[in-house]
C-alpha cells in the first residue's frame, strides 16, 4: 500500500474549509462526520438563539461555534501528527473524493440546513428604505421570527414581513393596523378603527401637506371593511410609506413572521456603527 505522510498543517486548513475534511485527510472519516454535523447543531443554534435569549443569545451562539471551529481544527491536526512518519493511504485519500465531500457537506447538506432554518425558524434581513422610521431604520439588520409567529395569531400593532402584493419576489416590512371584520378610515392623517380614533406612539410625519381624497389615498383614505382573511398594514414612516392604503390588503396566511430584533445597525451617511441599536427589541 501507498506511504504518505500526513502533514498536520495541511489537516487544519482542510477543516477550515469544511469540518471533517481534516479528519478524512488523515483517516478517522467517522469522527470528522460527527464533528461536521456537530458543526451544523451550532448554525442552527446561532440562528435561533435571538428568538429566546436577545440579544446575547446571538453573540454567544456565534462565539461558541468561532470556538468550535477551533476545536475542530486542533482536533484535526492532532490526529494527523500521529501519522506524520508514516500513513497507509486510503481509498478515499484522493484530492477528487476530498473536493467531492467538501461539495456534498457544504454545498448540499448546510446550504440545505439554512434554507430550511431561513423557511421554518428564522430568517435576517438588511432594512434599505425609511418606510419604517423610526422603528426600524435604513442600514438595520434584522432578525424575522418564524417559528414561534406560526402557532400565534397576527395582532394589531405586530411588525410583519410578508410577500408583496404587487411583486411576490420582493418582501415587505410594514405594521398591522387594521384586522379581518374591521373598517378602516384616515382622515387627516388620522387613522380610526371601526369609528374610532387609533392612537399610536411610533409613527411620525415628514410632511405637512394634507391630500385631499380625490387626489390621493395617503392622508385621506375609506372607510373600507377588511376581508375577515387579510390585514391592513401601514408603515411607521406615514407620509413616507407605501402601504395598504395605496396598494390594499395582506392575506393572513402570506405572512412569514414578525420581526423580533435588530442584530446589528450601520449608518451608511456617518460610516459608523449604531451600537445603541445593536440587540434591540422591535415593537
Amino acid at each position: 500500500m501507498e506511504n504518505k505522510p500526513r502533514k498536520p498543517w495541511i489537516a487544519g486548513a482542510l477543516t477550515f474549509f469544511s469540518i471533517g475534511l481534516g479528519h478524512l485527510y488523515h483517516g478517522d472519516f467517522k469522527r470528522g462526520i460527527v464533528l461536521f454535523f456537530g458543526g451544523q447543531l451550532f448554525l442552527i443554534l446561532a440562528y435561533s438563539s435571538f428568538l429566546f435569549y436577545p440579544p446575547y443569545g446571538l453573540i454567544i451562539a456565534f462565539i461558541a461555534a468561532f470556538f468550535y471551529l477551533i476545536y475542530c481544527i486542533i482536533d484535526a491536526v492532532k490526529g494527523a501528527k500521529v501519522f506524520k512518519i508514516s500513513y497507509t493511504v486510503k481509498k478515499y485519500n484522493r484530492w477528487y473524493l476530498y473536493l467531492l465531500y467538501w461539495f456534498v457537506a457544504i454545498i448540499v447538506i448546510q446550504s440545505s440546513i439554512q434554507i430550511a432554518v431561513k423557511s421554518n425558524i428564522v430568517q435576517n434581513y438588511k432594512i434599505p428604505s425609511g418606510a419604517m422610521k423610526p422603528t426600524i431604520q435604513i442600514g438595520d439588520h434584522i432578525i424575522v421570527d418564524k417559528l414561534t409567529y406560526k402557532n400565534l395569531e397576527s395582532k394589531r400593532g405586530d411588525i410583519v414581513i410578508f410577500p408583496f402584493p404587487e411583486d411576490s419576489s420582493k418582501d415587505f416590512i410594514k405594521r398591522i393596523v387594521g384586522m379581518g371584520g374591521d373598517t378602516v378610515e384616515i382622515k387627516n392623517k388620522q387613522v380610526f378603527i371601526n369609528g374610532d380614533p387609533y392612537q399610536e406612539r411610533y409613527i411620525i410625519y415628514t410632511d405637512s401637506n394634507v391630500f385631499p381624497k380625490n387626489e390621493q389615498p395617503r392622508d385621506n383614505f375609506g372607510p373600507v371593511k377588511i376581508p375577515e382573511d387579510s390585514l391592513f398594514v401601514m408603515g411607521d414612516n406615514r407620509d413616507q410609506s407605501y402601504d395598504s392604503r395605496f396598494w390594499g390588503f395582506v392575506k393572513k396566511s402570506s405572512v412569514k413572521g414578525r420581526i423580533k430584533g435588530i442584530y446589528w445597525s450601520w449608518d451608511k451617511e456617518n460610516s459608523r456603527v449604531r451600537w445603541d441599536r445593536i440587540g434591540k427589541k422591535v415593537n
